[in-house]
C-alpha cells in the first residue's frame, strides 16, 4: 500500500483513491524523520486540563534550530535530538510551548538498532523503504513500554507536549493484521494521555482513532489545504478542491469538538509574499497556518511573521580566523549598530538550510579568490539567489564561475590598468563623502564590469575605451571590490565608500525596530570596568599607597557609578608573584569588593598575554616583551582550568563573601580564548568581556576603529569591551600617562552623529599611580557624569549585549511588533518615520525620548508588544530615568503603575500634557516642571508598584 507524507499532503488523486489512501499519510523529517503538525485542544475526562489553543505555531527539524525565533511562536514543534535540556527550558522561559517529535507506528533505522535497542519484539516485517524505517507493532509490550519510557524523558527535559507522527503506519501492514493495529494504537494513546497527563498530546492527523479519544487530542495537524508538495516529483502543487472537499469531512467533527487545527502548507522560499497571504487565508479559514517549505529547516509563516534580523558574514579561513578577519572587525559593529546580528561562516563551512526568513542578507567579505571548495560555495550562493536573500559582496570577488557571474550581471576581466584610467562616473551618495576622499587607485584593481542587463554601476573606470564597474547595485544586492572599499595608512584605515548606505541599498534592509545597548530609560548607558594589573603598584602621590588604595579612594568611592572590579591572584594572592606582600594586599582587595558600588570579576590567575600561545608564537615578527604570562614561582605552562576556575575559587575563598561572588571574567592580554577556554568560564557560571580595540579618536576618527560587540564561538558568546581600556591611549602604558584624556574624544565621536557606544570607562589599576593620569582619570569621570547617563553593572551589561545577539522581532496580522530573547536590554531605536509609540495598544512599553541620535524607546518587561501610531501618543510617558526601570502599565489614560530598581535614589521624568505626582508606599511626590517635562527626585532606590497620576 502507497503511504502518503501527512505533511506534505495527498498527491493529485481521485477523491475515493485518495480517501482509501489518506490511512497512511507519510512525514517528511529533515534527516528522514518524520513531519508533524500543531494544534490544541479540549480535554475530557482523562483527568486532562483543557489547554489553551496557540495562536501560531512553528516546525523546525533541521540541526541548529534559531532558538530566539521559534520562540517568536506560541507552539514549537521540534526534534529533540537536536536540542539540550537548556534549549528547552530557553523556549519556555521565553514563552513558547517546545513540542518534541515522537515517531509512534515506526521506528527510524534499521534492524540491528532495533536489536541494539531490544525493540525486535516489537517490529513488523514490514520495512518503510523511503523513509530507512520499520514500521512497528503497538500491539506488542516492548514497543508500548519504550514509547511510555520515552514520553516520560521528554516529560523530563522540559518538554509542554508531543508531536505524534506515524499514527497511520499499522496501515502498511497486511489487510487482515490492521484492525488489531488500530485498537492497539487507539488503546495505547488512552494509556499515553493517562500517565502523562502534563503532556500535549498533538496528533499528527490520526483520523482514524480520533472519534474514540474524546478529549486526547490537544491538537490535530493537516497538511496541504491550498499548496502542497508532491514528494515523488519534487515539485509544489496546487492542491485540488475535491482533496479539501474530502478533508473537510475528518474536520468538522473536530471543529465542532473545539479541536484546534493546524494546516501547513509549502510554497518556496522565492514566494514568501504569497506565503504571507496564504497564511491569512489559512486563518480565516479556521486554521492555525504554517507555510513552510518540504524539509521543515525554514523559518515560515504563521499567524506571525518572523523579521528577519540576522545577516551571514562570510570570510575565508586562509586570511586568518575569525578575530583577525577584517570583514568581522570593520563590518561587525557597523551591522550591530544597524539592530543585525551577525553569523559569520567560514567559506568551506556554510549552513545547508534556507536562509529566507531567518537571514535579511549575505555579505562576503573574502580576498584570496574563490574558495577551495568552490563549486560548493557557488551552488550555495545560487541557492540564496533562488531564494531571493540579498547578497552583498565586499573587498574581493570570491566569483570566478561565468555562470554564476552571468546570472549576477557580471563579467571578469584579467587586465592590469595603464596609467591612463580615470573615473569618468561616481554615485556621490556612496562613494568618496563618508571618510576617505575618492580618486583613482590602481593597485589590487578589480577589473569588473556590470553587463548591459546587470546591476547599475556606481563607478565607472575608464582604461583607453574600456569600462569597468567595480561598484554597482541591482536587484539581487550589490558588489564595491578594490581598491574603493578601504584607503589604507600606516596604521589606520578610512571607509571610501559609505558602508551604512551600501549595506541600506546593497541588502534592501526593512525599516523595523533596532535593537539598541548604547541607551536606555532615554539616556546613555554608563559602565564601568577594571582589570587587576598594577594593584600592587605604588602611587605616586604622598604616602605612595598601593594603586589598588588610591583607585579605591580617588576613583571609586568619590564618583557614582557602578563599577565592576577584577584582581589578578598571581599579584595579590599567597601563592602569586609577590608572596610576602599578600598579607597587605588582601585586606584591601577586600574593602573595595565589600564596597556597595562594586561588583566581583577575576582577571585570572597569571594574566596570560596569549591566551593562544602557540598559534601567537607561529605569528610574523612575534615579540613577546612581557613572557606569555606573569613570572609565578612553580608556575612554569598556563592551564587554563587554574586560570579561570581556579583564581574564582581563590576569590570567592578569601576576597569576597557568599553574598557578593565573582560573576565575570576579564580576558587578560590579546583577550583572544579559544572556545574550550571561553566554555570553561560559561560552565564555571561566569559572564566574560574584554577583547577588540574600540577607539575612536580626533586624530583617527574613522568608524573602522569600531569593533563589534559580539564574537561568537564553538563555546558560547565572547564579549568584547565596548571601549578599549587606557594602554592603547597611552602608547602601551609608555607615555604619555595623560593620553587617556583622548577617550572623551572616543565618547563624543561614538555618539554624533550616530550614538555607536555608551560611555564605556574602561581601565586598569596602574591608572591610579601616575599623577598625570590620577588628573585624566578625575576629568573623564566628570565628563561622564556631566551627561547624566544610566549607570549598570557590566555584569548587566553583558545580558543586554546578548540580547543584541538574541533578540528576535515578529509582525502580528495587526502590525504591532513582538519582541523575544531580550535577555535585559530595554530599548529599541525606531526611525521616526515610523511613527511613535502608541502606549494603549502597545504593552510593556513605557514612553520614548527622540534625540537628535534617534527616537529611542522605553520597555519595561521580557515580552514587551510594540504598536505604532502616526502621532506621539498623549498618554502620561516615561522620557528618561536614571536607573533600570522594572515595571509601567497603564490604568487609564492618566494613571501608570510603575516600579523601578537600581543602586541610586530615583530620577525620573514624564512628559504629560498636565502636572504628574506619584504616590510610594503612602507617600505623596510631587512632580516639578522642568523644560516641558514633569521631573520626579525620589529618596528611595527601589519603588514598587508606585501609582503614577497626571491629571
Amino acid at each position: 500500500m502507497i503511504r502518503f507524507c501527512s505533511i506534505r499532503s495527498a498527491v493529485v488523486l481521485t477523491v475515493s483513491f485518495f480517501s482509501s489512501l489518506l490511512r497512511s499519510i507519510l512525514i517528511l523529517k529533515a534527516k528522514s524523520q518524520h513531519l508533524l503538525m500543531c494544534c490544541c485542544l479540549l480535554v475530557s475526562g482523562m483527568a486532562l486540563a483543557q489547554p489553551q489553543a496557540p495562536k501560531s505555531v512553528v516546525f523546525w527539524y533541521a540541526v541548529s534550530p534559531p532558538l530566539a525565533e521559534l520562540a517568536q511562536f506560541d507552539w514549537s514543534v521540534v526534534e529533540p535530538a537536536h536540542l539540550s535540556d537548556k534549549d528547552v527550558k530557553y523556549l519556555r522561559d521565553q514563552g513558547s510551548q517546545p513540542f518534541a517529535y515522537l515517531s509512534v507506528g515506526e521506528f527510524d533505522g534499521d534492524l540491528s538498532q532495533i536489536q541494539n535497542q531490544g525493540l525486535q519484539r516489537g517490529a513488523s516485517p514490514t520495512r518503510n523503504d523511503a523513509w530507512q524505517s520499520q514500521v512497528m507493532r503497538l500491539s506488542s509490550d516492548v514497543w508500548r513500554k519504550h514509547l511510555l519510557q520515552r514520553a516520560k524523558a521528554l516529560k523530563a527535559q522540559g518538554y509542554s507536549g508531543l508531536f505524534l507522527d506515524t499514527l497511520d503506519s499499522f496501515q502498511l501492514l497486511p489487510k487482515d493484521q490492521q484492525e488489531a493495529e488500530r485498537i492497539a494504537l487507539r488503546d495505547f494513546l488512552k494509556q499515553l494521555a493517562r500517565q502523562e497527563p502534563d503532556l500535549k498530546l498533538f496528533f499528527n492527523r490520526g483520523f482514524e482513532v480520533l472519534p474514540e479519544l474524546p478529549g486526547v487530542a490537544a491538537a490535530v495537524a493537516v497538511e496541504s489545504i491550498h499548496a502542497g508538495w508532491n514528494p515523488s516529483k519534487r515539485s509544489y502543487r496546487d492542491v485540488p478542491a475535491s482533496d479539501r472537499e474530502w478533508l473537510e469531512g475528518h474536520l468538522k467533527p473536530l471543529r465542532e469538538q473545539g479541536i484546534p487545527l493546524v494546516a501547513i502548507d509549502y510554497l518556496p522560499a522565492e514566494r514568501r509574499a504569497d506565503a504571507r497571504k496564504l497564511a491569512k487565508q489559512l486563518q480565516s479559514e479556521g486554521f492555525i497556518p504554517f507555510v513552510t517549505m518540504p524539509d521543515l529547516n525554514y523559518l515560515g509563516i504563521s499567524s506571525i511573521e518572523v523579521k528577519p534580523r540576522r545577516i551571514a558574514l562570510i570570510y575565508d579561513l586562509r586570511e586568518g580566523a575569525l578575530y583577525r578577519a577584517t570583514g568581522f572587525n570593520v563590518l561587525g559593529g557597523l551591522l550591530e549598530y544597524l539592530g543585525y546580528r551577525v553569523d559569520y561562516f567560514a567559506a568551506d563551512d556554510l549552513p545547508d538550510i534556507p536562509a529566507a526568513g531567518l537571514y535579511a542578507g549575505i555579505i562576503t567579505w573574502m580576498n584570496t579568490g574563490p574558495p577551495t571548495q568552490a563549486s560548493v560555495f557557488n551552488k550555495w550562493i545560487n541557492q540564496r539567489l533562488d531564494e531571493q536573500v540579498p547578497l552583498a559582496i565586499f573587498k574581493g570577488l570570491p566569483i570566478s564561475d561565468p555562470q554564476l557571474l552571468r546570472r549576477l550581471g557580471m563579467q571578469l576581466n584579467t587586465v592590469d590598468l595603464s596609467k591612463d584610467a580615470k573615473i569618468v562616473s561616481f554615485d556621490k551618495t556612496l562613494l568618496g563623502s563618508f571618510e576617505a576622499p575618492l580618486k583613482m587607485r590602481t593597485r589590487e584593481f578589480s577589473a569588473v564590469t556590470a553587463l548591459v542587463d546587470g546591476p547599475k554601476p556606481a563607478l565607472t573606470v575608464n582604461d583607453n575605451g574600456e569600462l569597468y564597474t567595480p561598484v554597482a547595485l541591482g536587484d539581487w544586492g550589490g558588489f564595491v571590490l578594490s581598491p574603493f572599499v578601504l584607503e589604507t595608512i600606516p596604521d589606520q584605515m578610512r571607509w571610501i565608500v559609505d558602508p551604512f548606505a551600501f549595506l541600506q541599498r546593497a541588502l534592501k534592509l526593512e525599516t523595523m525596530p533596532r535593537p539598541d545597548v548604547t541607551t536606555e530609560n532615554g539616556r546613555r548607558v554608563a559602565t564601568v570596568h577594571i582589570d587587576g594589573d598594577g594593584f600592587v603598584s605604588r602611587a605616586e602621590v604622598p604616602g605612595s599607597p598601593y594603586a589598588g588604595t588610591e583607585v579605591l579612594n580617588s576613583f571609586i568611592k568619590p564618583h557614582d557609578f557602578l563599577t565592576s572590579v577584577s584582581v589578578i591572584e598571581g599579584e595579590v594572592g599567597p601563592k602569586g608573584m609577590y608572596p610576602h606582600l599578600s598579607r597587605e594586599l588582601e585586606p584591601i582587595a577586600r574593602k573595595i569588593f565589600a564596597e556597595d558600588k562594586v561588583e566581583v570579576a577575576t582577571h585570572t590567575f597569571s594574566h596570560p598575554f596569549f591566551w593562544r600561545p602557540e598559534e601567537a608564537s607561529q605569528g610574523e615578527g612575534f615579540d613577546p616583551e612581557y613572557g606569555f604570562m606573569m613570572q609565578i614561582p612553580g608556575y612554569k605552562k598556563i592551564d587554563f582550568k587554574r586560570e579561570v576556575i581556579g583564581s574564582t575559587d581563590y576569590i570567592n575563598q578569601r576576597l569576597t563573601t557568599p553574598d557578593k561572588p565573582v560573576k565575570m571574567i576579564f580576558w587578560s592580554g590579546d583577550a583572544i580564548p579559544d572556545a574550550a577556554t571561553i566554555k570553561l568560564a560559561y560552565d564555571k557560571g561566569l559572564a566574560n568581556v574584554n577583547g577588540g580595540n574600540t577607539a575612536l579618536t580626533n586624530a583617527f576618527p574613522s568608524v573602522t576603529n569600531l569593533y563589534p560587540l559580539i564574537k561568537p564561538s564553538a563555546g558560547g558568546v565572547q564579549f568584547y569591551a565596548p571601549v578599549i581600556n587606557e594602554n592603547v591611549y597611552t602608547n602601551l602604558w609608555h607615555g604619555p600617562y595623560y593620553g587617556f584624556r583622548d577617550v572623551m574624544q572616543t565618547f563624543a565621536l561614538t555618539d554624533k552623529p550616530r550614538r555607536l557606544r555608551g560611555l564605556h570607562l574602561y581601565y586598569h589599576f596602574y591608572s591610579g599611580t601616575k599623577q598625570a593620569s590620577i588628573k585624566v582619570m578625575g576629568e573623564i569621570y566628570r565628563s561622564m557624569q556631566a551627561e547624566h547617563p544610566i549607570s549598570l553593572w557590566m555584569s548587566d551589561y553583558i545580558p543586554r549585549m546578548r540580547g543584541l545577539y538574541e533578540t528576535s522581532m515578529a509582525q502580528r496580522a495587526d502590525g504591532a511588533w513582538q519582541f523575544r530573547g531580550l535577555n535585559k536590554l530595554r530599548t529599541v531605536r525606531i526611525d521616526p518615520a515610523m511613527g511613535w509609540p502608541d502606549l494603549g495598544a502597545s504593552k510593556g512599553v513605557a514612553g520614548v525620548r527622540d534625540l537628535p541620535q534617534g527616537r529611542y524607546v522605553h520597555f519595561s518587561s521580557d515580552f514587551p508588544i510594540l504598536a505604532l501610531r502616526k502621532t506621539r501618543d498623549p498618554r502620561p510617558s516615561l522620557e528618561e530615568a536614571n536607573i533600570p526601570l522594572t515595571g509601567w502599565v497603564y490604568q487609564d489614560d492618566k494613571k501608570v503603575r510603575v516600579s523601578f530598581a537600581g543602586q541610586f535614589p530615583l530620577q525620573f521624568s514624564v512628559r504629560a500634557s498636565s502636572a504628574c505626582s506619584l504616590e510610594v508606599a503612602g507617600k505623596r511626590y510631587v512632580a516639578k516642571a522642568v523644560d516641558g517635562l514633569w521631573q520626579f527626585n525620589i529618596d528611595k532606590t527601589q519603588v514598587n508598584d508606585a501609582q503614577l497620576t497626571c491629571r
